[in-house]
This record gives structure tokens, sequence and C-alpha cells, in this order.
């Protein structure tokens, strides 16, 4: 009977042996899940939680185990290519529409999805372990509990001795952190929306000095995705930009997208900033509506709504706006940029005797690529998705071709601008999954590609200056002649003048020197990255 006993209890202390290990794997797994990195403190921490909860409330344990697992099974992916939850991922998921989101979980690689399986998988065992007898409090379990504790105020007391204040709330712990970002940031897009839409409905305050255009239609063509370094004509290592790469027309070498996503960084580049906050009812629409210019705005982009987005809100300031996608489910069906092309040509097909200004924006090289080129490249060059991107931006070129021949063809003096809202980083390098996809970490997130193409152009030229899209506003108004006081110009945009030290910003909306940024190189000079030339 004795030996019984003891063989029970021998059996019991080797199952309690092997769930500290198995507790710190699942931590270890769910932290790095949410998008903070690889931690061995906090998963020990972590693993200490579990244990305590396991010991006093057993069912707590059970219902957090089995939320947090399906929570980091889910984000896994996006934690693995964005990182933890900020203002950028919050703004994102409200202004992602079906087919967006659709497209989105098809760009990350697989074994992202097999790690998120096991994540399920551990969840599933450890909902499973059996509840018998009530466990005596041991000394593991006191030392669990200390360290748990201690682990938690590291933080809070760092930030005080740094002269941040107390504040119990912000842990290191990857899940309260988690929690905490996903509140904050949600907070500051519904601030911002809200803002937009107040905004939107005020009429703009624009005061005009002047009005002296040199072209009779301007044009504005807004990409998408496209990192200067991929285009042929921008110093990429493929010819796949023959257009761009030949035209006459100024090439501005070193521009700098203001933000690394598509909301955040045309928000910051076509409206009037004050104190780092976008003016939305100021914007570059507003500004030639005031000079008494014909607006027109065609996107195959989708809206959602008329003000819930910085794009739509500027958009709908246009005298003429058609959106190819509505953003919802039933609209949200693949649609192509050329259909843009039938739109303008309408616009210049009737002789008008007010200027223009034409705005298009485009899906671009928006991810997925394959899904923007219908899986579709020219030449294969480490992957398939990488591949489709460098054909989509030939793809652009083609497009930019036509509507430069429509301008031609129309008999009046024009003026074409494109540039790109972002670049990209390169994600899985080296892999048979590369792909890219957006980051504020690198310089290529924000160098991107930045042309004007006018019809009395006689050279291509280069200006390797260094511009910022912050710039934007005061490119526009030297562009079109149109002079107002609250835009004062530093420097000549089109021309060699130095314009002094250039900002981005962050997912966090934080401003971050441009130069301190590192390197996401898409030469092909990388002895690593098979398929490149």
């Amino acid at each position: 009977m004795t030996a019984t006993v003891k063989s029970a209890s021998a059996t019991r202390r080797v199952a309690f042996s092997l769930w500290p290990g198995f507790y710190f794997l699942q931590s270890l797994l769910i932290n790095t899940a949410l998008g903070y990195g690889v931690s061995l403190l906090y998963a020990a921490a972590s693993c200490c939680v579990l244990l305590v909860l396991w010991q006093l409330a057993p069912r707590l344990q059970k219902t957090l185990t089995g939320f947090w697992t399906l929570l980091a099974a889910s984000y896994y992916p996006f934690g693995q290519t964005w990182g933890a939850p900020n203002f950028n991922t919050l703004l994102a998921m409200h202004a992602t529409d079906v087919q967006e989101s659709a497209e989105m979980l098809t760009l990350f690689p697989w074994h992202s999805y097999a790690v998120s399986l096991v994540i399920l998988a551990l969840g599933a065992v450890a909902l499973w372990r059996p509840r018998t007898a009530r466990p005596r409090w041991e000394l593991l379990h006191s030392a669990a509990l200390v360290f748990s504790l201690v682990c938690y105020f590291i933080l809070p007391v760092h930030n005080y001795l740094t002269g941040w204040g107390l504040t119990l709330l912000e842990t290191g712990y990857p899940t309260g952190r988690f929690v905490r970002d996903v509140i904050i940031s949600n907070q500051e897009v519904m601030q911002e929306q809200a803002r937009m839409k107040q905004l939107a409905r005020q009429k703009d305050a624009w005061t005009l000095v002047s009005v002296k255009p040199r072209y009779h239609i301007y044009v504005v063509v807004i990409g998408e995705s496209a990192r200067r370094d991929a285009l042929g004509a921008f110093g990429g290592h493929w010819d796949n930009t023959p257009f761009a790469s030949r035209v006459k027309g100024v090439f501005f070498q070193d521009y700098i997208a203001a933000s690394g996503s598509t909301q955040k960084s045309l928000g910051l580049t076509l409206n009037r900033v004050v104190d780092g906050k976008p003016q939305y009812q100021d914007n570059f629409v507003t500004l030639a509506n005031r000079a008494g210019f014909q607006s027109w705005w065609f996107s195959n982009q989708g809206q959602i709504g008329t003000y819930d987005t910085a794009i739509a809100s500027i958009a709908r300031r246009a005298d003429e706006v058609h959106f190819l996608k509505d953003g919802n489910f039933e609209a949200s069906k693949d649609t192509s940029d050329e259909q843009l092309l039938k739109m303008t040509a309408q616009v210049l097909a009737v002789p008008r005797s007010q200027p223009q200004l034409i705005v298009l924006h485009l899906m671009g090289s928006h991810p997925q690529a394959c899904d923007r080129t219908h899986q579709q490249y020219r030449e294969f060059v480490q992957s398939k998705e990488t591949s489709c991107y460098l054909y989509s931006i030939t793809r652009t070129d083609n497009l930019l071709a036509q509507l430069y021949q429509q301008l031609r063809d129309s008999g009046e003096s024009f003026s074409m601008a494109y540039f790109s809202d972002h670049g990209l980083a390169l994600k899985q390098r080296g892999t048979a999954e590369q792909y890219l996809a957006h980051d504020d970490a690198f310089r290529q997130n924000f160098q991107v590609p930045f042309m004007v193409l006018s019809s009395d152009d006689t050279r291509h030229r280069l200006i390797t200056a260094r511009r910022s899209a912050n710039d934007f506003l005061h490119f526009f108004s030297q562009w079109t002649g149109i002079k107002t006081r609250e835009l004062v110009s530093k420097y000549r945009f089109i021309s060699g003048e130095p314009a002094g030290k250039v900002s981005v910003t962050s997912f966090k909306l934080q401003k971050v020197d441009y130069n301190r940024l590192g390197n996401d190189l898409f030469t092909g000079a990388d002895p690593k990255l098979p398929g490149f030339r």
C-alpha cells in the first residue's frame, strides 16, 4: 500500500515537473506572437503567472489561456510582419475593406500559419490538463509569485526613475502591453477620425494672393506601394519602366514619403499640416477649387464612406468624384487601374475654358502584387510575389505612358505629376516565400518615385536634391501658380536647392530623423539572394 502511494506521488511529481517547461514554451510563443519580439524574462514571468493561477484559480487560468491562445494564434502572422499594434495597424483595420482583408491573409508565408497551429495545439493541451486533488502550496509557487510580481513592476519603476511618472498599468508583460496598445491606439484613431470628419465639412481657409497657372491641365497620379529602387527609371536593377526611363521630364532621385502607410502618408502629404496635425479642410483639391480650377478625382481604391478615411475626405472636395470600388463587399471586385483611363479620356475629349485638375489614385503595387498582375510576371526574381511586384511597376509605367499620350492628343498644355504614397520592406528575404509589406523601420519604406512630365519639356532631367512629401503643398502651389498666404515656400521645389533636414512619421506617430533609419536594399548585390541580377 505504501509503495503504491509513493508511486502515485512520484508520478504526480514527474507530471508537475513537466508543466513549468510547457507553460514557459507556451508563454514564449504567445508573447512573441503579439509582436513584441522574444523576451525570455517575460516568458518566464508569464509562465510563473500560469503556475500560480493554476494553484489558486484553475478556471480563471484556463479562461485566460484560451483567450490568449486564440488571440495569439490569430495575430501571429500579422505580428511577424508589422509588429505590435500601434496607430497605423488600428487605422488600417478601420480603413481596410473586405477584398483587402482577404488579400492580406494570402500575403503571409505558410509557416506563419503553421506556428499559429502550434500555438492552438499548445493551448488545447493546456485546456485539457485535468484538475484532480488540490496540490500543496510549495516553495516553487512562492518563488513564482514573487518573481511574477517583480517583473510586473520593472517597467513602471523604470519609467518613474527616468522621469516619466509612475503608471502601474504600463507593464512590460506582452499580454498587458497588447491590451494597452490596442485601447490607446484605437482611441487615437477614433479621435483623429472624429477631428477629420469635423474639419472635412468645414469651409477651407485658403487666402489667395494670385493665380497664374502655366498649363491648362494639371494631373496628379498617386501611386501605391512603389519603392523607388524597384523602378528602372530611378536606379532600380530591372528595366521595368520603359516609358519613364526615356520620356522627357523632371525626375526626383531623392523624394521621401511622409509616412509608411497610405492613409497617414497621404494625410500628411495632401493636407496643410499645423503642429503635426492635418487640416483636412485645407488640401490641394480645395486650394485648386478656390483658385477657380475644375477638379476631378478618379480612384481605384475603396472609399468605404464619404469622410471616414483621410483620402475619401480629400476626394469628396473635388467637383467630380468616381470610385471604382465603394469599399463594401458587393463592390469590392477586382478592378484595374487601366479602367481609370476611360474616365480621363472622357474629360479630355471636351474642351473646357477653366484650368483643370485631374487626380488618379491607383492600386498600383499594393500587396499582394500578384493580384494586381493577375498572377503574371516577366522575369522571375527570388519568389513569385517579388516577380509580380516588379511587373506591377511595369503596368503602372504603361498606364502613365497611355495617360501621357491622352494628354498630348488633347492639344492642350499640360503637366502631369506622379508619386507613390510610400514604399515597402522585403519580408522573408532570400526565401521562396519572399514578399513585400508595409514597414517603418527602413529608408526604403519612404523612398518613392516622383516625376513631373510637362508638354513643354525638352529633356530628361534628374534632380538629386532631397525633397520631402511634407512639402508637397509647396510644390503644388509653385507648380500650379497658385499663391496663398498660408503657404510660404523657403526654396524652389523643382530645383537643385537644398531643402534641409527631413523627418518621417512612424507607425507610432513619432517624428523620426530619416537619416537614422536602416537600409533594406533591393539591389540584387547580396549573394545570398539567388535569382537577383
